[in-house]
């Protein structure tokens, strides 16, 4: 371990600076660049946009993870058109001064929190095998690894996984095969670690952590599953708080929550009790201005996370207030952290560390290749295994028939984002700030307690629970609430789970709290139905979605996806309808726009079959216009097409005969050879009349591009424009004459080889193989 840390880790900090310098780097040299007067031209694009933007950026700050942070707003978090209208056609002075509001604006103006950094003791062995356990029962939940595979088997050194890959034998692009691979523990833990169970797990597992309803059985025990060695709780007191309990006076004088969050309920709970905390003030220069109690707070674990576009309140739609119109002071509903996390785990065998890093070229999780981006970074305990980079927004579909690697991204999505706030909590100087992870998912809440617990901080968790949008509060944070206010403190109940009834299954197939396993409070205005509901609706691209909570647009919000839409084009009509447009407008728009995807992939289709009947490219783009303008259907097209083949079979040199030969279609061989030699003398004539026009069209082609160069030196616009034109024109026909002489040319050399075949005699046809028989 201590060699890699010379020779990997010491010099991470220098590989960022070069892979920065790379990204900027100019094409007359790899100096980095100085202040420069030129502009940005105005261009409809981002790409060149962001390049030009990359050097800028690093002429204005100097910190690095400031630098990548500023990249990713412009490239990835931004919407496209925003970053455009933002920078295009801006001068080089006036870009670096929005790009300096923009540094003040995340480093300082709306920062919190501190450099998420932090090390972890694990030299127990136990708590080793506790957090192996944590990420068995998340991968277990996700469906990343099978349910059938035991936490035995899950804590050896490999294991056996189904990965698609790429088939370029069959007609299928991809194909799933077997494979073993390094397992996620020892990709985590740098080997293979003893299964024990230790009193932890079990509890788990007697609350029914490993069964149908895992979810509930862990978010209804998580005070009597996070035991001190005294058997007292991690969570020894809460606070039940519904929605209409919270305002602007809810925590003491002066204090603020800065809330990382992972995911929402359907009601959006989290977001809308952010938004019953705000409040008005008088602003220095006598104008009333509104903030609030509660923030959320954006760290680089939560802008690359799958889940990041989700939340109503998220990154992506801040991005409306902080890419604000030229001349405009960015404005921000959110708070944030842009420093990269890097957290260590000291074990009894070694050392892992694990951190992010940005670079110009980074894997996603279809293993095409995206420039520019976070990822992750595992140099695990074993010296012999190389570091390990995992791409980012790893959704659950991809990682599903991933490799173990893709699988381990996944689980890194929600597992850095407990490990980011634990630090958060952990370094937190400013006695009236006060930070918590706000999460639903109970394997992510699982894991941020328990390294809650390794790291010996307070577990402050907002946890969203029912469809009352109703939530559990835990952890010291509690002693900062207002005590005038009518929201009071309980103690939570611990249960031994072996002296808990399980209540037998109902007729109806539903138990009676849930899990059928005892809740760790008294929740008596709770349901265990309402329990069940709190979960997060997700497409099948693994992308989380937010449903509003009013009922008529959830309703609209299903009818529209039903209809197979993306999620753009939902979100763009769900905006219609809360403008005021009525049901019954967005549904006709909707079957509109599904009415043209129809059109537009049966000319796609109608394209390709043309394509294949060996059309030129004049005849095919004419049949499709009929198409487009309503004068044929599909049939009429195909019909029309056929027609002409037929008519162009007794003049095949206007086919490609090699095609159309192959294919069965076309001109049949001739059956003797007289009429081979008929038709070899036939094509050679056209064929050297089509090279003479097509050697007088490249001269036309030539002359028509010297016209077209003198008339761009010369004043007249109109005469420059005709020579542009002219020079269209004559290339089209070069190209068409070279074509013409391809085809004939091709068709040519098929009948000499067919004509060479040996056994043709002049009154015997081709002679068919055995297989042809």
């Amino acid at each position: 371990m201590a060699l890699r840390s010379v020779g990997v880790s010491a010099s991470m900090y220098q590989n960022q600076l070069n892979q920065l310098t790379r990204m900027e780097k100019s094409k007359r040299g790899n100096t980095p660049p100085k202040r420069t007067n030129g502009a940005i031209p105005k261009l409809k694009t981002k790409g060149p946009i962001i390049n030009a933007l990359v050097p800028l950026i690093r002429q204005v700050t100097n910190d690095i993870d400031l630098q990548y942070f500023l990249i990713s707003l412009y490239d990835d978090t931004s919407n496209d058109q925003y970053t455009v209208d933002l920078f295009s056609g801006q001068t080089h002075k006036q870009v670096r001064d929005i790009i300096q509001e923009h540094a003040t604006m995340f480093s300082n103006t709306f920062y919190r929190g501190s450099a998420p950094n932090l090390s972890f003791d694990l030299t127990n062995d136990d708590n080793v095998v506790n957090l192996a356990y944590i990420m068995y029962l998340d991968m277990r939940h996700d469906e990343t690894i099978n349910k059938s595979l035991s936490f035995d088997d899950f804590c050896k050194a490999e294991m056996n996984v189904r990965v698609k890959v790429k088939n370029k034998n069959t007609v299928n692009k991809t194909q799933t095969v077997n494979k073993t691979q390094k397992s996620p523990v020892f990709i985590l833990f740098g080997k293979a670690i003893t299964p024990i169970e230790t009193s932890f797990i079990k509890r788990i597992r007697d609350f029914g952590g490993e069964g149908d309803n895992a979810e509930l059985a862990i978010k209804n025990n998580l005070p009597s599953i996070h035991l001190k060695p005294d058997e007292t709780s991690y969570l020894p007191i809460y606070k039940q708080i519904n929605i209409d309990q919270i305002k602007s006076n809810i925590l003491k004088e002066g204090h603020n929550l800065f809330m990382g969050i992972d995911q929402e309920d359907e009601k959006a709970t989290v977001t809308l009790n952010i938004s019953k905390t705000k409040y008005e003030f008088t602003k220095i220069n006598g104008s009333v201005g509104t903030a609030k109690i509660f923030y959320p707070l954006v760290s680089v674990a939560n802008l690359m996370d799958p889940g990041k576009n989700m939340l109503i309140e998220s990154a992506k739609e801040n991005t409306k207030y902080s890419m604000r119109a030229k001349g405009t002071l960015p404005l921000s509903r959110l708070t944030w952290n842009y420093k990269q996390p890097k957290f260590v785990f000291k074990m009894s065998h070694g050392t892992t560390e694990l951190s992010t890093s940005y670079r110009d070229e980074v894997k996603t999780g279809n293993g095409n290749k995206k420039k520019r981006g976070y990822e992750y970074t595992i140099n695990n305990a074993n010296t012999n295994d190389a570091e390990r980079i995992l791409s980012s927004t790893m959704s659950k579909a991809k990682a599903k028939v991933g490799t173990t690697n893709d699988r381990v991204a996944k689980f890194m999505g929600d597992f850095m984002q407990a490990l980011t706030m634990v630090a958060h909590i952990k370094h937190n100087t400013v006695a009236k700030y006060n930070y918590c992870l706000a999460t639903g998912d109970a394997m992510l809440c699982n894991s941020f307690i328990f390294m809650c617990s390794i790291a010996k901080v307070s577990p402050n968790l907002w946890m969203p629970i029912s469809k009352q949008q109703t939530s559990l509060v835990y952890g010291n944070m509690l002693n900062n609430f207002n005590p005038n206010s009518n929201i009071k403190s309980a103690p939570t109940e611990v249960r031994n789970a072996n002296k808990v009834r399980r209540t037998p299954n109902r007729s109806n197939g539903a138990r009676s709290n849930g899990s059928g396993y005892a809740k760790p409070i008294s929740l008596t205005s709770i349901s265990a139905g309402s329990l069940a509901g709190s979960t997060v609706a997700s497409n099948n691209n693994g992308n989380n979605e937010i449903q509003s909570p009013n009922r008529g647009r959830t309703n609209l919000n299903k009818q529209l996806r039903a209809k197979g839409l993306n999620n753009n084009t939902v979100n763009t009509l769900l905006k219609n309808y809360n403008k005021g447009m009525n049901v019954n407008n967005v549904i006709n728009k909707a079957n509109t726009i599904v009415l043209n995807k129809k059109k537009a992939e049966n000319k796609k289709n109608l394209n390709q079959r043309l394509r294949n009947k060996g059309l030129n490219n004049n005849t095919r783009i004419a049949l499709l216009n009929k198409y487009n303008k309503g004068t044929l259907n599909v049939n009429g097209v195909i019909a029309k097409a056929n027609q002409i083949i037929n008519n162009k079979r007794s003049n095949p040199a206007e086919m490609n005969l090699g095609a159309a030969i192959m294919s069965g279609e076309g001109m049949k061989r001739p059956r003797n050879s007289a009429n081979y030699e008929a038709q070899i003398a036939n094509l050679q004539a056209q064929l050297a009349r089509a090279q003479a026009a097509q050697n007088a069209a490249e001269k036309a082609k030539n002359a028509a591009a010297r016209n077209a160069r003198n008339a761009r030196n010369a004043s007249n616009a109109q005469a420059a424009k005709n020579a542009r034109e002219k020079n269209a024109a004559a290339n089209n026909a070069a190209k068409e004459a070279n074509a013409k002489a391809k085809r004939l040319a091709r068709a040519l050399k098929q009948i000499q080889t067919n004509a060479s075949l040996a056994g043709v005699s002049p009154n015997q046809g081709l002679r068919k193989s055995k297989r042809q028989r």
